[in-house]
């Protein structure tokens, strides 16, 4: 979460990009000219009520002022992110798609799963909101809370994220499949 004095900055540059006037924000808000300008100057936290007005009246989302680190409107990777391990045996690797935009809420990724392991899932997880998977090649299983799902290349899957959920590689080759989640967020 950024400082108070990064918010106000945030905001006070988004405000410039428009070319609006401290003025301008007021009447699209209803928040006073005063006021913006302390946030802007990191004088004040904003309410979330007031941050929210102050996104709207700059056509943004609340949470892209309140991102970790800045994001580009438009995410464009010429190939995968950095490989994120997941589990060793069997090999689980998770590649980043898109490093997302700014208020963004869903997650882009390929996930290649080497064959073996003991019958288990290698890694399991939850969250709010949905999922959603493509096999490009190979055959797996996915585990959507008690229920067992085998998909093959061609096949596609889409579940709520708040069920317990793990992806394992059924077959004798490795197996890639792109996936997507959407997380409620802000």
């Amino acid at each position: 979460m950024p400082t108070k004095v990064e918010l106000g900055k945030r905001i006070r540059e988004e405000r410039l990009r428009q070319a609006l006037t401290l003025k301008d924000v007021q009447s699209r808000s209803g928040i006073s000219a005063t006021h913006i300008s302390q946030i802007e100057r990191g004088i004040t936290w904003p309410t979330v009520n007031v941050l929210d007005k102050i996104a709207k009246a700059l056509a943004k989302h609340a949470s892209f002022f309140l991102e970790d680190v800045e994001l580009p409107d438009v995410c464009l990777m010429p190939e995968a992110g950095a490989p994120l391990l997941l589990c060793e045996k069997p090999k689980l690797v998770l590649q980043p798609l898109s490093t997302g935009i700014p208020g963004g809420r869903l997650h882009f990724y390929k996930l290649v799963a080497s064959p073996g392991g003991d019958g288990q899932f290698p890694y399991t997880h939850f969250h709010e909101g949905d999922e959603c998977g493509y096999v490009l090649s190979g055959k797996i299983e996915v585990r959507v809370g008690e229920e067992i799902y085998k998909l093959e290349a061609g096949d596609s899957i889409h579940f709520s994220g708040g069920k317990p959920h793990g992806i394992r590689n059924i077959g004798n080759e490795v197996s890639e499949s792109l996936w997507a989640a959407f997380s409620l967020g802000l």
